[in-house]
């Protein structure tokens, strides 16, 4: 309250040339309009010290108020010019000039508001906080010179602080004055001996100007000053990766890692950025085991080293340690892709169908909208006999597919079940989507063709597909049998007896199938013995089963 009535006295004598009944009128709203303000009654507030200016048109401390509520309203416009016209009124008044300032910043009106501080800090030479100010207007509009002038007189009044000196470093860079950034860097280094910090600032200077024995005699230093130092590792690896030494480089990547004052979040970068960058790199494999090694050791409650050693693994198709890292992965984050992924990645190969089927559906709760484990949920119900289920996880895993290859997969797989369950025309539909995508995909065509014989449907489109399925693999002895029999089916016995010879010839085991098309085309080209051995050794390897 004696805060309040202060400010009411200090503005009823300021005004004195007013009649008494406006002065008492503006005093009262005023004050209404400052417990308002304190009430953070931001329209109340407003109203008041609008009242107070019908009084009082030029009272000036209404209008410095009453531009910070408009602020508050939204009003800027109307805020910058109240405080303007306040300004104006009273250019001595420091607090009005230096709201204008702010607002004039605001506004990116930049060397208007270096100008008011240029104004203010002639006035107050000893209020560091002004010049503070004045040196950041000087940065924003990049004249620099001043700045530093401006800095080197803070240093006189407040003495020499980090901060300054860091300034001066971060303009003589701007303006490309190496020299003058290695001297700043050093007189902070002599003043803070302990801190590592700027041995490191200025190592990467000599490192950015090809200063290498410079800088490493620095790194060292930082070494010996604190071993610790959570930052140390990536400095060296950086500076061992310009000297082409990376071997030294990874060194310094696992003690970081090891380095207890680093946090995981970097460690984790650097990881990401190293095994990027290197991912071609001969070692690369061997580096991820270490790596992956060393997370587990010093985080093993978290995800991270058993990730890094699941692709390892995945990579070396060690399945079973794969799987065991995939699993232990889960149990510290349940809805990681990857870790789900590479769990999948090894069941698969190791023939765990049931395993594989579970955990595809199981991780589609968290990754509705994956593909890759719609293809392993189908890939183990076709497995499994289950194919209606597998075709509904196909049918729907396709719809998140955006790459050309990996639908085709879906679809070539879908044709197959498709023909298996007994529909021929979604089978048949599923294979021309494949063909429009891949005109050349020889295990599609083949089976097309096959099955199309079998129907005696579109015999010269299948003459055509098996045709260049042979054209694309000469030597396939499954795709010549399909040829020989679409040639059966059109009444060319004698091709189809060439091409079936071709095919009895390369099979790498006796077959019932194949022995039965041969039997069948010979009795047709009119060579009933031959026929007949071939259908006994159908017959015999049937009974064997």
């Amino acid at each position: 309250m004696k805060r309040l009535l202060f400010v009411v006295l200090f503005f009823f004598l300021a005004i004195s040339s007013f009649s008494q009944v406006d002065i008492r009128k503006n005093a009262t709203a005023f004050s209404k309009g400052i417990e308002c303000k304190y009430q953070e009654d931001v329209q109340g507030a407003i109203k008041h010290f609008e009242e107070a200016l019908k009084f009082m048109p030029d009272d000036a401390a209404s209008m410095f108020e009453l531009s910070e509520q408009y602020v508050k309203a939204g009003r800027v416009d109307d805020g910058f010019a109240m405080i303007k016209q306040a300004a104006e009124l009273d250019p001595e008044n420091k607090w009005y000039q230096m709201r204008l300032a702010m607002f004039y910043r605001t506004m990116q009106q930049f060397d208007e508001y270096a100008a008011i501080y240029e104004k203010l800090t002639a006035k107050y030479p000893d209020d560091v906080e002004m010049l503070s100010d004045l040196i950041d207007a000087y940065l924003i509009t990049e004249n620099y010179d001043k700045a530093i002038e401006k800095l080197n007189l803070l240093e006189k009044q407040a003495g020499i602080s980090a901060m300054v000196s860091e300034q001066k470093v971060e303009i003589y860079k701007r303006q490309g004055n190496t020299k003058k950034v290695i001297s700043e860097l050093e007189r902070l280094i002599a003043e803070n001996p302990e801190s590592t910090r700027y041995y490191n600032m200025l190592a990467k200077v000599y490192m950015e100007n090809k200063k290498e024995k410079e800088a490493i005699k620095l790194y060292n230093q930082i070494k010996a000053i604190d071993p610790t130092d959570p930052y140390i590792n990536i400095s060296l690896l950086e500076y061992y990766e310009k000297s082409n030494e990376p071997e030294k480089a990874f060194d310094e990547l696992i003690e970081a890692i090891n380095n207890k004052n680093l946090d995981f979040n970097t460690k984790a970068n650097i990881y990401d950025y190293w095994f990027n960058k290197h991912q071609d790199g001969k070692d690369i494999d061997q580096q991820a085991f270490r790596a992956g090694n060393a997370f587990l050791e010093n985080y093993p409650d978290n995800k991270m080293g058993y990730l890094v050693l699941a692709s390892y693994y995945i990579n070396k198709k060690a399945y079973q340690p794969c799987k065991e890292m995939a699993k232990q992965a889960l149990k510290y984050d349940r809805g990681n892709y990857s870790a789900w992924q590479y769990l999948v990645l090894s069941e698969g190969p190791l023939g765990e169908t049931d395993s594989l089927k579970t955990h595809s559906i199981e991780a589609l709760q968290f990754f509705p909208m994956q593909p890759l484990f719609y293809w392993f949920a189908g890939v183990a119900c076709a497995l499994e006999k289950q194919d209606r289920e597998a075709i509904g996880y196909f049918e729907k895993g396709r719809k998140f597919v955006t790459d050309k290859a990996a639908l085709v997969d879906f679809d070539s797989y879908l044709g197959d079940l498709y023909h298996s369950v007994g529909e021929p025309e979604k089978a048949f539909l599923a294979y021309d989507r494949v063909l429009s995508q891949d005109p050349d995909n020889v295990l599609v065509l083949n089976n097309y063709a096959y099955y199309l014989s079998l129907r005696k449907e579109n015999l010269d489109k299948a003459k055509d597909m098996s045709l260049r399925a042979v054209e694309l693999e000469p030597n396939n002895a499954i795709y010549l049998d399909t040829y020989a029999w679409v040639l059966y089916q059109k009444g060319e016995y004698t091709a189809a007896e060439a091409q079936m010879e071709k095919a009895i010839k390369l099979l790498n085991k006796p077959d019932q199938t194949y022995y039965q098309h041969y039997a069948d085309i010979l009795m047709k080209v009119n060579k009933p013995d031959q026929a007949e051995i071939y259908r006994n050794k159908a017959k015999a390897l049937k009974d064997g089963q």
